[in-house]
């Protein structure tokens, strides 16, 4: 699997009328074993609703929405984290099993397994 960030592809398009912030590329995480390839996204303020995930032509789109907003009842006096999206698409260079892919978002941290297809994974042919 190939862990390629698009760059293309770390905006979103948005309507002319509106002031939205493109997406913004979050930090990540990828490492591999024989069976499957873990990816760890960097999301802070992202709760489980937030995140969406699609696999399109061989690539893994992350998208995901941090909105905080202010209760009607204070007035903001600053802000520094700002609301906005994430966007992160992996090449994946490698198939997957994609009925098995699992994904989990927990302190800001968005971890996925990726299972590898089984005709990929490396067997142990006998000699006779």
């Amino acid at each position: 699997m190939s862990c390629e960030c698009n760059p293309a592809a770390t905006s979103v398009a948005t309507p002319a009328d509106e002031a939205v912030a493109p997406a913004r590329r979050p930090a990540y995480n990828v490492r591999e074993n024989a069976d499957a390839f873990a990816v760890e996204v960097f999301v802070p303020g992202v709760n489980r609703a937030g995140v969406e995930l699609a696999i399109e032509d061989d690539v893994l789109a992350i998208t995901a929405r941090r909105t905080a907003g202010t209760p009607d009842t204070w007035r903001p006096l600053r802000r520094e984290i700002p609301d906005g999206d994430f966007r992160l698409d992996l090449s994946l260079n490698v198939p997957v099993n994609r009925e098995a892919i699992q994904a989990t978002v927990e302190d800001g941290v968005l971890r996925l397994t990726l299972p590898k297809a089984e005709e990929v994974k490396a067997r142990r042919i006998e000699v006779k």
